[in-house]
């Protein structure tokens, strides 16, 4: 029976969480094994992919390319396309591994908690961050040689290998060496149990140790991030029909283009980009990459649904800046830069879509 991932992370969140309520070890590593279950039952992973989704998968496409190439195959890459001997492999958002990335995390601090319980020692919380962080490392080496595997021999989603291949490689690549790691890390610089107060008053110290930072963090926030600036108010060209849709979007239309402006609200909202907006018409989003237009670099990918395949292009623009770096524009929204929209141009003919890209910058 096939469990799907997602469920299958929930069950394993939910379990450890009870697994680390159990007496009988250190209880900052029980509240460390809670705060990651309470985590990862959050949207944060979902959150992380719609935001850096795009540029981690076209960072992911050209590495694996680099490295086939490096290894004397001919391999092309395209965007978040790799071809070999004229079979296309796309890096969809499966690739990138958020939910086995969760899942390792999971682990990676179950296997810690389960060997300091197994040899009475505890390990200091420096090498519990940088465990975690080799953790983080290991899932993506396994998410990257798993794209090399898959197009070497061109396993493509519809096959039954597809799924085992990136079981493999997270077991091989991630658990098996977080599992040695976790063991030799204790018994390396763990250090004999000391007895720690009740769950209760462990909370109320770490709560008073944590007021000062609490203070300094909401200092530095007031010293340094300003009011976002007021939206940017875009004037398009004459000719187009002007419509308003859901959550103040606008969208203009005239044959063969449509066009959405999409307000981006807060610094730290995910926007509403063509993978979000146009797989709710039924359409899928491929052959995403990032290309030169009109003195900029934008994004640009093909959407198809049945037989039609339309060409759409989208960046960001508050009307004195323009990007397509997540990290960029939320920056600037931070320091106070006038607010940042969301522009997609859509055209039915590929030759068409830079002279629209031109003419909405």
């Amino acid at each position: 029976m096939h469990v799907p991932m997602p469920d299958l992370l929930i069950f394993l969140t939910i379990a450890l969480f009870f697994f680390a309520a159990r007496p009988g070890q250190p209880n900052r590593m029980a509240w460390l094994l809670r705060l990651t279950a309470l985590l990862l039952l959050t949207p944060l992973l979902r959150y992380v992919g719609a935001v850096f989704g795009f540029a981690a998968r076209l960072k992911l496409s050209a590495w694996a390319g680099m490295l086939i190439q490096r290894a004397g195959v001919a391999v092309q890459t395209e965007g978040n396309v790799l071809i070999l001997n004229g079979q296309e492999m796309a890096v969809d958002p499966a690739c990138l591994g958020l939910h086995m990335t969760g899942m390792t995390l999971l682990l990676a601090v179950f296997w810690l908690l389960a060997y300091e319980r197994q040899t009475g020692r505890r390990l200091p919380l420096g090498w519990v961050l940088g465990y975690g962080g080799v953790a983080l490392g290991l899932t993506l080496l396994a998410n990257l040689l798993r794209i090399i595997m898959l197009v070497l021999f061109g396993l493509g989603s519809d096959q039954p290998m597809h799924e085992g291949v990136g079981l493999v490689c997270v077991v091989i690549y991630a658990w098996l060496p977080l599992w040695i790691m976790a063991r030799w890390l204790v018994g390396r610089f763990g250090r004999p149990w000391q007895v720690e107060p009740p769950d209760n008053q462990l909370m109320s110290k770490s709560l008073w140790k944590t007021v000062p930072l609490i203070l300094v963090v909401a200092v530095v926030c007031f010293a340094f991030v300003r009011p976002i600036g007021k939206p940017y108010s875009i004037t398009p060209p004459t000719d187009y029909t002007k419509k308003p849709t859901q959550f103040g979007f606008l969208q203009f239309s005239r044959p063969g283009e449509l066009i959405y402006v999409k307000p981006l609200p807060d610094w730290f909202s995910a926007e509403h980009n063509p993978a979000i907006c146009w797989q709710g018409q039924g359409y899928t989003l491929g052959r995403v990459r990032e290309l030169p237009m009109a003195g900029h670099m934008v994004y640009v990918g093909e959407l198809k649904k049945g037989h039609q395949t339309l060409q759409t292009a989208w960046w960001f623009t508050n009307g004195q800046h323009q990007s397509i770096g997540q990290i960029d524009v939320r920056t600037r929204m931070l320091r106070g830069e006038p607010g940042f929209v969301l522009i997609n141009v859509t055209a039915s003919d590929a030759q068409a879509l830079p002279a629209l890209v031109r003419e909405w910058k």
